[in-house]
């Protein structure tokens, strides 16, 4: 089955902080003492991936397959999961069985959302039937009131009960996603995948057929597509930046080179900047995502809010052009949220660029970035006789190193990369300042207006219900119009508060992706390479040592696998399928 990055990085960040950790308790303690509560203070967290739908759609088994079937999960037609349920996937996942929604059991509703509201990904599981009035509803509500479009996939079971023509599935999806156009979806069948394992060792033909019919693959394709366009490669990621830059600093404290060791140090020290700043940087990002959220929702809520209150005191031939003037406003407010959201994502940037060159100069200010800046200038300095100072019985200065060249180019190219040459403020040109530069054409997606088609259909139509006139939309609740009861008016209401606010939600979560993922491309650009440089400088001094202690080979073992890993999560990141992983014949 194609490689899960959620499992198979998490496994392997597992491995190598065990790893770690062994060495490290095999230092000198005033060495390891550090290291190991850095280690300890900052663990690898589980990823948690909850499954939602209504009863018997499938998610027991789809948890049973993707875990070759080491999952101990009750399958059957009825209601089999009666609570949460979360299965420890090797400790690298957590997979979490949610009971069937809407199956005429209220607390199901709640246990489910509670478990979806923690959920680092949702698999919103549907049968070939698809998709009726309830099961769409509970779709919107996942990704719309908790906020979940941007960490939910799609999942068709069943897939190999019912054929269906090509684009049917694609539309029924589509329609029961409204305004939410953007969410993945994926087909399989998780059934077949179990059958073709049972028969792994009788049938090898059948059970290869059996499982690749399953398209079980084309789940842990979009699941990487997923952490790819997301973001959580970052997050993944972190723990082996972690592990790379301790084991570094490991390999400075145990060296018997005080040239080495300087050096190591400097090294460890802007590894550590660069990546604790990358990571500050997409929890900053995501913040200011979040309000520009809330700000969109509190734009949509006033919009209800307004057409109400008109309904209440405003005759019915006056209200066409008061809701013109409020869809102005609504406009306007989600205008000036955008402009708010873009310019707090370029005011992060400006001053953490700013901060990182203030950190660049403190670290080469220090004791070892005073002695490792002198160590690498020692090669190209010219001879000058005042700077000679002969005394009796003293032996001749050592050579540099043989890196110390090398050395010297790394710091300049470090120090001007990093805007750092002007002080505290990134200059113009610098790295900082083109990154910044670029958000504005991360924004290059907007607020739909809304008129003309859009708003004729989920907001502007008048519809007479009990004496009072009530401005619902045409697609759902057309049928409404008709009905004299107070609690059917106040039913529109409701739904049409809420589509509003999906509709609002859709788009703002469009722009977030969109802008997001740009920004994102740039800082992983800018940031990856410097790191890989950073390794390439410490690979070239701890290898000029003709031996190497065993310790320092462990060391420079668990640096290599971990970056090792960390190249296959940028080589998915580069590769990303399309939004619908279609069905593959066999």
């Amino acid at each position: 089955m194609t490689v899960n990055l959620f499992k198979e990085s998490s496994a392997a960040t597992r491995e190598l902080h065990e790893d770690l950790r062994e060495i490290l308790c095999e230092l000198d303690p005033a060495v390891a003492k550090p290291l190991l509560e850095r280690l300890l203070v900052d663990p690898h967290a589980t990823p948690l991936l909850v499954f939602t739908g209504q009863y018997s759609s499938g998610k027991s088994t789809l948890i049973k397959a993707l875990t070759n079937g080491a999952a101990s999960v009750v399958i059957g037609s009825g209601v089999t999961t009666d609570a949460v349920e979360e299965f420890d996937w090797d400790g690298d996942v957590r997979l979490v069985d949610t009971p069937g929604v809407y199956a005429g059991r209220p607390h199901h509703n709640d246990l489910a959302e509670e478990a979806l509201q923690s959920a680092d990904l949702v698999l919103f599981a549907v049968t070939v039937e698809l998709f009726d009035d309830v099961l769409t509803a509970h779709l919107r509500d996942v990704l719309g009131r908790l906020g979940k479009s941007r960490q939910t996939l799609i999942v068709v079971t069943k897939a190999g009960t019912r054929m269906a023509a090509e684009g049917v599935r694609e539309e029924a999806i589509k329609k029961a996603l409204g305004s939410f156009d953007q969410i993945p979806w994926v087909e399989c069948d998780g059934q077949y995948y179990l059958e073709g394992l049972d028969l792994a060792a009788s049938d090898h033909d059948s059970s290869k057929a059996y499982i690749e019919e399953s398209r079980l693959d084309n789940v842990a394709t979009l699941i990487n597509r997923f952490a790819s366009q997301q973001g959580e490669l970052g997050r993944l990621s972190q723990p082996l930046q972690l592990i790379i830059a301790l084991a570094l600093e490991a390999s400075a404290g145990i060296t018997d080179d005080p040239g080495e060791q300087a050096a190591l140090a400097v090294l460890t020290r802007q590894r550590s900047a660069l990546s604790k700043k990358r990571i500050h940087l997409d929890s900053l990002l995501e913040a200011r995502a979040a309000q520009f959220r809330a700000d969109a929702v509190r734009a949509a809520t006033q919009f209800a809010d307004s057409i109400e209150r008109d309904e209440q005191s405003r005759a019915e031939s006056s209200h066409e052009g008061v809701s013109d003037a409020h869809m102005a406003a609504l406009n306007e407010n989600l205008r000036a949220a955008l402009d708010r959201f873009e310019s707090a994502v370029r005011k992060v940037l400006e001053v953490q660029f700013d901060d990182l060159a203030s950190e660049v100069l403190e670290i080469e200010a220090s004791p070892y970035g005073r002695i490792s800046v002198r160590l690498g200038d020692s090669e190209a300095t010219s001879f000058e006789a005042r700077h000679v100072d002969v005394r009796p019985g003293r032996s001749p200065l050592p050579l540099p190193p043989s890196w110390a060249g090398d050395l010297s180019k790394y710091l300049k190219q470090f120090h001007d990369f990093w805007g750092a040459g002007s002080g505290t403020q990134a200059a113009a040109g610098s790295t900082g300042h083109k990154v910044v530069l670029t958000v504005g054409r991360a924004f290059g997606k907007k607020f739909k207006p809304w008129e003309a088609v859009r708003t004729a259909n989920n907001i502007g139509k008048v519809a007479k219900v009990g004496g009072i006139a009530v401005s619902i939309g045409l697609e759902a609740y057309g049928a409404i119009a008709e009905e004299r009861s107070a609690v059917k008016e106040e039913q529109a209401r409701v739904e049409r508060r809420r589509s509003i606010t999906q509709e609002v939600l859709a788009q703002a979560d469009g722009i977030v992706v969109d802008a997001l993922h740009s920004v994102d491309s740039n800082l992983e650009d800018t940031f990856r390479p410097e790191l890989q440089r950073i390794d390439a400088m410490a690979d070239e001094i701890l290898g000029a040592r003709a031996t190497r202690s065993g310790l320092q080979d462990r060391l420079v073992s668990v640096r290599q696998r971990a970056r090792t890993v960390l190249t296959a999560l940028s080589i998915s990141e580069s590769t990303r399928p399309a939004s619908h992983v279609s069905r593959q014949p066999v």
